[in-house]
């Protein structure tokens, strides 16, 4: 049980290495590891849920398509259910490191359900469970990352943390396939436990800033206490006499005022009190000026997120973070099947296709740098319009020869340069607006702030994303050619750029 006086971190007494654990840059490491691990989880089951479904639960070689899908769609409702709750438990907390082991105990309860999983019903549990870890982990992180760093670092960190999840989504599929292989099952979450003790012990290492400045400030005052020996001033024997006199003339000048106040009555010019208020008369409203009442129940209940969401800015971001998580998982689902039909691929091939989407994201501080020099909005048109041609592009790339290998490499290339170059600054792009709503409106979200909600926002655009893409690109693919399925791709990309540029010259 805390005791008063003690917190989450462990008592009153300043914790060990206290300026190392609570400096942004292991905080901003830790938030990177996050989203490391949620990516790497996420991706790690896709090579080998199938052999999983079959081997292992014995369901029939024809359904393993609907239970793929199925369980795509358990993780986007999960992390889309998970992410509310998140937010508002770490915006009433006192610290938002106790959701973030949350979240990271579930993500371990879904690896070892995927582990020992030989019914159809565990491997579901697992997939919920990892939902709603996913819930977790950027709502509370990347909350976190915005407490800890300055407005003008805040989207090279965005950049830096996201590309953890890019990272850890695209390689994990490579590496889950060799191991797979090479190993068997069970050392494949094997591998994906050893990041989660990694993960585990960062997240127990690091301390909040906020929790940091009780300590440090109690350090900077003992030392200036210590070093400051300053004898306290004479006092002068007539002051307090002088004090005295003072204040009895200010209450007798209140008196005076007072009674002429009572014979002025209470609507006449004089002191100003309860009684000289303007009076309302009969066509005064009845509420003076408040507020109207919320017009109905969604903004009753929940008045935040309908401020939030009444906000084009964040409609905008939200809307981008969503189009680049369908089109990661676009990939996902119909890359590895055009590689094996055209090229002739294994899974190690397919696997190593996925370098060329994930090295761009190597890039994210330089992006996020960017997007705090010239702007995020900018940027996130920048790579809308980079990423849009090529995926129509992609549609051109029909034969198994060297050229177009390497053309399609190339492409795939600047597909993943372009989505690193709208996802992180319009990632950042929600807490400046946020703040400037908060400015502009009087403490409209008041002291808990809303940064936690409006990054469930993104979380909850990521789930469905995730649930929306592998949808639509798999049904195309399956139904119609490669080339329109690009087509559409560049569609749905394009559409994400529409939100952003009528907003774009509100940026400030």
């Amino acid at each position: 049980m805390v005791k008063p006086g003690e917190d989450v971190y462990g008592g009153s007494a300043s914790p060990t290495l206290l300026r190392f654990r609570s400096s942004k840059g292991l905080i901003g490491f830790t938030v990177f590891t996050a989203a490391f691990t949620d990516g790497f989880l996420c991706g790690l089951v896709v090579p080998v849920l199938p052999f999983a479904l079959v081997q292992r639960v014995g369901v029939a070689v024809d359904t393993v398509q609907f239970w793929t899908s199925l369980l795509l769609v358990i993780f986007g409702m999960s992390t889309v259910l998970g992410a509310p709750a998140a937010a508002w438990l770490a915006d009433h907390t006192s610290s938002r490191r106790l959701p973030f082991l949350i979240g990271l105990m579930l993500a371990f309860a879904a690896t070892v359900f995927f582990m020992i999983g030989t019914f159809v019903w565990m491997l579901v549990v697992g997939r919920c469970l990892q939902g709603l870890s996913a819930g977790v982990v950027y709502t509370t992180g990347l909350s976190l990352l915005v407490d800890t760093v300055s407005r003008d670092e805040i989207g090279s960190w965005m950049g830096f943390a996201l590309s953890g999840m890019n990272l850890g989504v695209l390689i994990s599929p490579f590496l889950a396939g060799i191991v797979y292989e090479k190993a068997g099952y069970y050392p494949v979450f094997a591998m994906a436990l050893v990041v989660i003790a990694f993960d585990f012990f960062l997240r127990l290492l690091m301390i909040e800033k906020k929790a940091a400045r009780k300590w440090l400030d109690r350090k900077e005052a003992e030392t200036y206490r210590s070093h400051s020996e300053v004898p306290p001033a004479p006092q002068d024997p007539t002051a307090k006499t002088s004090a005295i006199d003072d204040s009895n003339d200010f209450a007798g000048r209140v008196d005076s005022a007072s009674q002429d106040q009572s014979e002025r009555g209470p609507n006449e010019p004089g002191i100003i009190n309860a009684t000289n208020r303007p009076q309302p008369d009969e066509e005064s409203p009845l509420l003076g000026n408040r507020q109207p009442r919320p017009e109905n129940l969604f903004q009753r209940r929940f008045p935040t997120m309908a401020a939030l969401l009444s906000s084009s800015q964040i409609v905008a971001a939200v809307y981008g973070c969503f189009v680049n998580a369908s089109l990661v998982s676009s990939f996902d689902a119909v890359l590895p099947l055009f590689v094996q039909h055209t090229f002739h691929w294994n899974a190690g091939g397919a696997g190593a296709i996925f370098l060329c989407l994930t090295i761009p994201s190597l890039l994210g501080p330089a992006i996020g740098a960017l997007a705090d020099r010239y702007g995020p909005r900018p940027l996130a048109l920048v790579g809308f319009a980079l990423t849009t041609p090529c995926f129509v592009l992609l549609g051109l790339v029909k034969k198994d020869t060297l050229t177009e290998i390497i053309v399609f490499a190339i492409l795939l290339t600047l597909i993943g340069l372009g989505l690193n170059l709208f996802l992180s600054p319009l990632a950042a792009d929600l807490s400046f607006t946020v703040e400037r709503l908060d400015k502009e409106n009087s403490n409209l979200f008041g002291p808990a702030g809303a940064c936690a909600q409006a990054y469930s926002l993104f979380n909850c655009a990521l789930g469905a994303g995730t649930v929306f893409g592998p949808t639509v690109s798999g049904l195309l693919y399956h139904n119609t050619t490669w080339a329109i399925t690009g087509g559409m791709l560049a569609l749905i990309c394009f559409s994400g750029s529409i939100p952003v540029v009528r907003t774009v010259s509100n940026y400030g």
